[in-house]
């Protein structure tokens, strides 16, 4: 039963949406406001912007030499993969179906993304340059988010949710044979994993027990061999025993690692950019202090399940998806709604 069309998706965690027993219902409708990419230093000072507004643009990934941006954006109905080099916006995919959550490889040769064109959302690889065509790398029912490259090129990680479990952290290898495996697999969701630069640990979103989510490190243990079966379902899930380091202290979302791997970035639940001092001794971790930089305007406060609307480039700057000013959105209230009383 439809309700109301248009409604706000929440931002920093404000519900859009609320309901009461006697039948009052409040809704905030969505404003369509524009969005521009804009850089930023760690002190949040703007360092000037990249593309144009636009209401549909996300997921924003820098390439790996700073020169090119790719981006999620929809245009006439359907949502492709666009680049952004300078002052020039072009079209690199051209599927009808949904092209989503784009990762460069370490090269910047190639970009691998998640497509809905033969499914849930399959894993396709193409190059950079926009020569060719798309090659489906990944196969599966289950839904499937690339997330991060390690710096040596060998390997994908991927977070899937599968039919019993929540969302779970895969590696896939990318040269030779391509048979994701498990690297971390609990009653928990694990998310959104990123390789460090050196490719010696990864660090990822984890939902505890009270479904709060934090940021969490693990080592990374490249896989002996590769799984069974060449589809998300194969291998052997990493235990909670094995050793890990909580980075954030209040809630943590999306993390990224500084490039040179010393420190650890994500965002907190109030949408502000944090940032955790990161030192390694020998086979140990050891995270210090989160510390906030500075707070954002980010698209979806930060902590929506869109995916990360920030990346960080070579030089250290942040390339945040940024929501502009506008009116507040108008709430709206609903009487005696009780559609029980219909039936």
């Amino acid at each position: 039963m439809t309700v109301a069309d248009g409604v706000l998706v929440g931002r920093q965690r404000l519900d859009a949406v609320s309901v009461a027993a006697s039948g009052l219902v409040a809704y905030r409708m969505g404003t369509g406001s524009e969005r521009q990419l804009t850089w930023f230093d760690r002190a949040g000072v703007s360092q000037g912007t990249i593309g144009d507004p636009d209401a549909t643009v996300s997921n924003p990934r820098v390439s790996p030499d700073g020169r090119r941006v790719v981006v999620e954006r929809t245009a006439r109905g359907n949502t492709d993969l666009w680049l952004l080099d300078g002052t020039r916006t072009s079209r690199f995919t051209f599927d009808p179906a949904t092209d989503s959550r784009p990762v460069w490889s370490p090269d910047g040769t190639r970009i691998v993304f998640r497509s809905g064109r033969a499914g849930v959302g399959d894993l396709y690889q193409k190059l950079a340059s926009g020569a060719g065509s798309e090659e489906r790398i990944v196969a599966s029912d289950e839904v499937k988010v690339p997330s991060s490259w390690s710096s040596d090129g060998r390997f994908l990680l991927i977070y899937s949710v599968g039919q019993k479990t929540e969302a779970d952290l895969w590696v896939m290898p990318m040269l030779g044979g391509r048979a994701p495996s498990v690297f971390l697999k609990t009653a928990f969701g694990e998310a959104v994993g990123a390789f460090s630069p050196d490719g010696r640990w990864v660090a990822y979103q984890q939902s505890n027990e009270s479904g709060e989510n934090e940021i969490y490190v693990r080592p990374f243990d490249p896989p002996m061999r590769e799984a069974s079966a060449g589809k998300a379902g194969a291998g052997t899930a990493a235990g909670p025993a094995e050793s890990q380091w909580q980075v954030s202290t209040a809630g943590g979302f999306l993390p990224a690692w500084r490039p040179d791997g010393k420190e650890l970035y994500y965002v907190n639940p109030a949408g502000a950019m944090m940032a955790a001092p990161i030192r390694v001794v020998g086979t140990t971790l050891e995270p210090g202090a989160p510390t906030m930089l500075f707070p954002t305007r980010m698209v979806g406060g930060g902590v929506g399940q869109a995916g990360r609307e920030y990346d960080v480039a070579p030089d250290g700057r942040f390339l945040i998806n940024t929501e502009l000013p506008g009116d507040a959105a108008p709430i709206t209230l609903i009487l005696n709604w009780k559609p029980e009383a219909k039936k």
